[in-house]
């Protein structure tokens, strides 16, 4: 099964804790990853954060819908695959570090598939994500 990945690190202009409280907001993620059409909350952990997620994204080869289990830390967050319709794997890790009057974020995501896709495609469609998804981030930031 293919497996793809990619990284990327913004600069934003806002606090770390302001990144932190934007991106575990995952139900209100559709409002600025312009691939997700639908995103909902289906558990919280102790602390009220989001530990399991339902979602429908668009993508090149059609829509795909899943579900994505998180993991929380002090600075930045983490999900693996729990259901998927297209994708057979998704890891992804949001990373922030303080830096200047704002904040550094790393967005590394690794998707695996059945998708009989050549893999100059699949390495673009990936790479076009994170950056779409990085760049979404910081117009949210930003306003």
């Amino acid at each position: 099964m293919p497996t793809d990945e990619a990284t990327r690190t913004v600069h934003v202009d806002a606090a770390p804790e302001q990144v932190l409280a934007t991106i575990r907001a995952v139900e209100h993620q559709s409002e600025w990853v312009p691939e997700i059409r639908t995103s909902e909350v289906l558990e919280r952990d102790d602390a009220r954060l989001p530990a399991l997620a339902r979602f429908t994204a668009s993508t090149p080869v059609g829509t795909d819908e899943y579900t994505l289990a998180y993991r929380h830390r002090e600075d930045g967050m983490a999900w693996s695959l729990a259901k998927g319709k297209l994708q057979t794997g998704q890891d992804a890790d949001y990373a922030i570090v303080a830096s200047g009057e704002g904040s550094d974020v790393t967005f590394s995501l690794r998707i695996s598939h059945n998708l009989p896709l050549p893999g100059f495609l699949r390495r673009k469609v990936i790479g076009d994500l994170v950056k779409s998804t990085t760049d979404g981030l910081t117009r949210r930031l930003a306003g």
